[in-house]
C-alpha cells in the first residue's frame, strides 16, 4: 500500500531508530519479538507514525485508473499490506480505492509470508500462478515468489538492491499494463 498505491512517506530507518530496532530488522517482527511493556509502547507509537503517513498520504500517478482498469477487465483486486487496519480504512476511503479484498497485519499471516498470498488466492479462487503481486519492497517479492505467484516490483529510481528477485521490474504503475494485458 505505502510505496505502491501511495507515495512513500513512512522512513523506515528512522523509524527503527526511534523504536530501538536493528536497521536490518523487520520492524513488526522487531516489535513482536520485544518485552511486553516495550512492546505495548512500540505498538502504539508505530500506529501513530502509519496513522500520520495514511492521512498526509498521497497516491500514486496512475493508481486510480489501474484498479479502474483492472475492474473493467474483470480481474479480481486484493490489498495485502503490513499496514494497520486503520492506516489502511484511511487509506482506502480517503481515495476511493476499491478491493475485491483487503488485508492488514490484523489479518495474519504478513510478508514475507507467502501464506497471506495463498489465501487471498483462494479466498478469490485463483490460482497463485495466474496472480501477479505488485510492491516496493523485498518482503514483496519474497512473498509473491514462495506463493507461486508473478513478482513484480516498482522501483521508481531503479536502485534497489533486491530488485533481482522480481520477475518483472517498472519504475511506474503505467508500465503495469502490458504485463497484465490491460493495453
Amino acid at each position: 500500500m505505502d510505496g505502491t498505491l501511495t507515495e512513500p512517506l513512512l522512513d523506515f530507518g528512522a523509524i527503527r531508530r526511534e523504536l530501538g530496532i536493528a536497521p536490518e530488522a523487520g520492524i513488526l517482527e522487531a516489535v513482536a519479538a520485544m518485552p511486553e511493556g516495550p512492546r505495548q509502547r512500540a505498538q502504539e507509537r508505530l500506529l501513530e507514525i502509519e496513522l500520520a503517513a495514511a492521512r498526509d498520504s498521497r497516491m500514486t500517478p496512475g493508481a486510480d485508473r489501474l484498479l479502474e482498469a483492472l475492474c473493467r477487465a474483470g480481474l479480481k483486486s486484493a490489498l495485502l499490506t503490513r499496514n494497520a487496519r486503520e492506516a489502511m480504512r484511511i487509506i482506502l476511503e480517503r481515495f476511493g480505492f476499491r478491493f475485491d479484498l483487503a488485508w492488514s497485519r490484523e489479518d495474519g499471516p504478513i510478508k514475507p509470508e507467502p501464506d497471506g498470498v495463498r489465501r487471498a488466492c483462494e479466498a478469490l479462487s485463483i490460482r497463485p500462478a495466474r496472480t501477479a503481486c505488485v510492491g516496493d519492497f523485498q518482503f514483496d517479492l519474497v512473498a509473491a515468489n514462495a506463493a507461486g505467484a508473478c513478482s513484480i516490483l516498482l522501483d521508481r529510481r531503479g536502485d534497489l538492491p533486491f530488485a533481482h528477485l522480481a520477475r518483472h521490474v517498472v519504475a511506474s504503475l503505467d508500465e503495469l499494463y502490458p504485463i497484465l494485458g490491460l493495453d
